[in-house]
C-alpha cells in the first residue's frame, strides 16, 4: 500500500513543482546587457551625464587612422556578445568608413584593450599603442523580457505529469557609434539604430531561440546604425573643411571633398 502511495506521490510532487515553476514565470523575467559609452568615457558622473563637450579644436592630419572598438559591458557571460561576434560587427562598422580618401587605415581594436570606466586616458593609451588618430566606439543597450504565455498546459503520462510551457520573449536593442578625435576629445560623428524582435519557444528550446532572437535584434539594429553612419561619414566629409572646431591638416594636392573610391 505504501509503495502505491509513493508511486502516486512522486508524479504528484513533480507536477506540483512544475506548476509552481510555471506560476513563478508569470511574474516575467528580464535580462539586460549594457555597454555604455558614457560610463566608459565619464565614470562617476552624476546621473550618467557627461561633462561639457570639449572646447578644443580637433586638429586632424589627413589622411588619418581610425580604430573601431566595443566599449566594455557588464553583462552575464551567457548574454554577453562573444569576441568573435564583436569582431564581425566591428568589421561591418569598418565598411562604413572604407574607401574614403581622408581615412588611411581602419583598425579593429580587441575588447581586452578597453577597461571598464577607462575613459579618455584608456583611449590615449590604445591610440598610442595602435597609432590611431580617431576612435569609433560602439555601445549598446539590449533588454530581453520573457514570460510564460497562455498556452502552457499540463500533460499527463502513464508515469507522471509534465508541464509543457510555451514561453514568449521580446528583445529590444539600441546600438550607437560615437566617433571621437582622441587628442582633442571632440565628438566628430554619431549614429544609432534600434530594433525589436519577438518570438516563442518551448521551455526546452527557449535558451537557443532567445539567443537567436538577441542575435537577430542586434543585426537589425546594426543594419539601421550602419545606414545612419554612412550618412554621417558623408556629412563629415562635406562639413569638416568649414567647421571652425575642426582643423584639417592636408597633404599637398589633397581635395577633402573628393568622392569615395569605387569598390
Amino acid at each position: 500500500m505504501k509503495r502505491r502511495q509513493a508511486a502516486f506521490l512522486v508524479p504528484a510532487l513533480v507536477a506540483t513543482a512544475a506548476l509552481g515553476g510555471c506560476a513563478s514565470m508569470d511574474k516575467g523575467h528580464k535580462q539586460r546587457q549594457v555597454a555604455s559609452v558614457l560610463s566608459f568615457l565619464f565614470p562617476g558622473t552624476k546621473d550618467g551625464a557627461p561633462p561639457p563637450a570639449s572646447t578644443q579644436v580637433a586638429v586632424i592630419k589627413v589622411p588619418f587612422r581610425i580604430g573601431v572598438a566595443f566599449v566594455p559591458d557588464a553583462a552575464q557571460s551567457e548574454f554577453r556578445l562573444s569576441e568573435t561576434e564583436r569582431q564581425q560587427l566591428a568589421t561591418r562598422v569598418r565598411e562604413a568608413f572604407a574607401n574614403y580618401p581622408f581615412i588611411s587605415h581602419i583598425e579593429a581594436v580587441p575588447s581586452l584593450y578597453l577597461e571598464a570606466g577607462g575613459g579618455f586616458d584608456n583611449l590615449d593609451r590604445v591610440a598610442s599603442l595602435l597609432n590611431l588618430d580617431v576612435v569609433a566606439l560602439i555601445s549598446y543597450d539590449q533588454v530581453q523580457h520573457a514570460d510564460a504565455s497562455g498556452w502552457s498546459f499540463l500533460y499527463w503520462t502513464g508515469v507522471g505529469a509534465y508541464v509543457i510551457e510555451g514561453d514568449r520573449f521580446e528583445v529590444l536593442t539600441a546600438v550607437e557609434c560615437t566617433v571621437f578625435d582622441v587628442r582633442s576629445r571632440r565628438l566628430l560623428m554619431r549614429a544609432s539604430g534600434t530594433a525589436t524582435n519577438k518570438g516563442e519557444a518551448t521551455m526546452v528550446a527557449f535558451g537557443e531561440k532567445s539567443r537567436e532572437g538577441r542575435g537577430k535584434s542586434f543585426a537589425e539594429a546594426m543594419d539601421q546604425m550602419i545606414g545612419a553612419l554612412q550618412k554621417e561619414v558623408q556629412r563629415f566629409r562635406e562639413t569638416a573643411p568649414r567647421d571652425p572646431m575642426i582643423k584639417l591638416v592636408l597633404p599637398p594636392g589633397y581635395d577633402p571633398k573628393a568622392a569615395p573610391a569605387a569598390r
